[in-house]
Parts: structure tokens; sequence; C-alpha cells
């Protein structure tokens, strides 16, 4: 049985931002920096998704399996400054906002040989 077409991510999260398709920028996931701070939201956001979609305790969740739940779909909010990190879920999609003071992109190093 062929799965209903769910509306892009970025769509999704423009419509509930109520902003336009300009203000919204798909980013690299490997180009961005997070805090200290950016980093426990990953990962207390994280927890609560695994506890509601499957009922475990996830206060000792690795940080690298938190941010990897929320690397599908990266978004810079042009309009705040701040992230949108997704994560493509069975049946829907859950974003999570960072605000503009808890990341950054990354410097280029240029060539490495």
């Amino acid at each position: 049985m062929p799965m209903a077409s769910r509306q892009p991510v970025r769509e999704q999260v423009l419509e509930a931002l109520g902003q336009t398709k300009d203000s919204l920028h798909e980013l690299d996931y490997e180009d961005v920096a997070l805090s200290a701070a950016g980093l426990a939201l990953v990962r207390q956001a994280a927890a609560a998704v695994l506890r509601r979609l499957s009922g475990m305790a996830a206060e000792d969740l690795p940080l690298s399996r938190a941010l990897a739940l929320f690397l599908d779909h990266v978004f810079w909010n042009e309009a705040t400054g701040g992230l949108i990190l997704c994560a493509d879920l069975s049946d829907k999609s859950v974003c999570l906002p960072i605000p503009a003071d808890c990341w950054g992109i990354k410097p280029h190093l240029g060539l490495v040989q």
C-alpha cells in the first residue's frame, strides 16, 4: 500500500512560522557549530522525543545520538537568526528551534592535504 506523501519539511516549517519562502535557508549540518547551550537543548529535546515515541528513559542518551536525530533538515531562519533542526520520523517531522546565540557557521580551513 503506497504511503501518502507528506508536505515537504521546509514548507511545514514556513507554515508553522508564518514566514515567506525567502526567509528560511537550508544548510548542510556539517557547516553548523552549536554552543554548549545549543547542544544541551538538542539533548533535552531528543530525550523527550524518544520518551514520547518509545517510552524509553533517555536521560543518559549520548550526545552523538541526540544530535544525529535532529540532522535530517537544518534551516537558518533569516527573520530571527536562529537555527531550526528537524528530525524526519516515520509519520511526521519534529523540529527544534535553536536561538541565534547558540550556534554559528564553522570556519572553512581551506584545502586539507
